[in-house]
C-alpha cells in the first residue's frame, strides 16, 4: 500500500510519498489552491495517509488533562491518521536511543526549539505529564533557567507564562517516581540560548519515525 505524509499550515499544504524508505516531495499547494489540493488528495491511489497539522495553538497540550500517552492524541479513521506536528517531533525525540533509555529509568525534560520558539515537555516512560511553550526572545537566560526549574517540579502556572508573553503551561499529576525530571535533552537551532541547561541532541527522519510509530500500533 502507498504511504503519503501531508503537512498542512496556513501558508501551504505539502504532500510527500514514501519511496525507498524515505519521504519524497510529490506536490505542493499554496494557501490559495486548497480546493485543488483537496481534489488532488482524492485522486491518490489506495494508501495510508498521515496528516500533520501546523497550528500554533496551546489547545494541543490540553490533551495532557485527558491522557498522558501522546499516541492517544491522534485522530484515526481507517487508513488515515491526523495529528499535530509537535507530536511528530515528540515521536522522533522519543525514538532517540539516549532518550528512549533514560526516560524509562527516570523522568526527563525535553526541549525542542524551532525559529526561536520552543516547547518543553515532562516525560516519563514515554508519557507526557507537562508542557510549556515560550519564545526565546521574550526570556532572559536567567528567567529561562528559572522557568525550567519550576516547570520540572510542577510549579509553573499558566498565568505566569502568559504574563511573560509565552504561550502556555500545562502540568498534570507528575509521578513522584519520576524524581523531578532533572535530566534535560535539547533539540535546537540556537544552542547559545541553552548553554548549561542540558544535553543537546539531534533528531532525524521525523516523518519516517512518526509513520513507523503509528504503523506499529495500528
Amino acid at each position: 500500500m502507498n504511504t503519503f505524509y501531508i503537512e498542512k499550515n496556513t501558508g501551504k499544504t505539502t504532500v510527500f510519498q514514501l519511496k525507498n524508505a524515505s519521504f519524497q516531495l510529490v506536490q505542493e499547494f499554496p494557501a490559495s489552491e486548497q480546493n485543488a489540493c483537496g481534489q488532488y488528495i482524492k485522486t491518490l491511489p489506495p494508501a495510508q495517509i498521515f496528516t500533520a497539522n501546523h497550528i500554533n495553538s496551546f489547545d494541543f497540550w490540553l490533551n495532557i488533562n485527558t491522557s498522558h500517552n501522546p499516541l492517544d492524541w491522534i485522530e484515526k479513521d481507517k487508513n488515515s491518521f491526523t495529528f499535530d506536528y509537535r507530536l511528530a517531533l515528540l515521536a522522533a525525540a522519543l525514538a532517540h536511543p539516549k532518550i528512549c533509555e533514560r526516560n524509562f529509568q527516570e523522568g526527563i525534560t525535553l526541549i525542542i526549539e524551532h525559529d526561536l520558539n520552543f516547547f518543553s515537555a515532562l516525560i516519563y516512560k514515554n508519557n507526557v505529564y507537562g508542557a510549556f511553550e515560550h519564545t526565546l526572545t521574550n526570556l532572559t537566560p536567567e528567567l529561562l533557567k528559572k522557568d525550567l526549574e519550576e516547570f520540572r517540579f510542577g510549579w509553573l502556572p499558566h498565568e505566569e507564562v502568559i504574563r511573560q508573553k509565552g504561550a502556555c503551561s500545562v502540568i498534570k499529576n507528575p509521578p513522584t517516581e519520576a524524581e523531578g525530571f532533572h535530566p534535560t535533552f535539547i533539540v535546537c537551532e540556537h544552542p547559545e540560548f541553552f548553554t548549561g541547561l542540558g544535553r543537546i541532541i539531534t533528531i532525524e527522519n521525523i516523518k519516517e519515525t512518526m509513520v513507523q510509530t503509528l504503523q506499529s500500533i495500528s
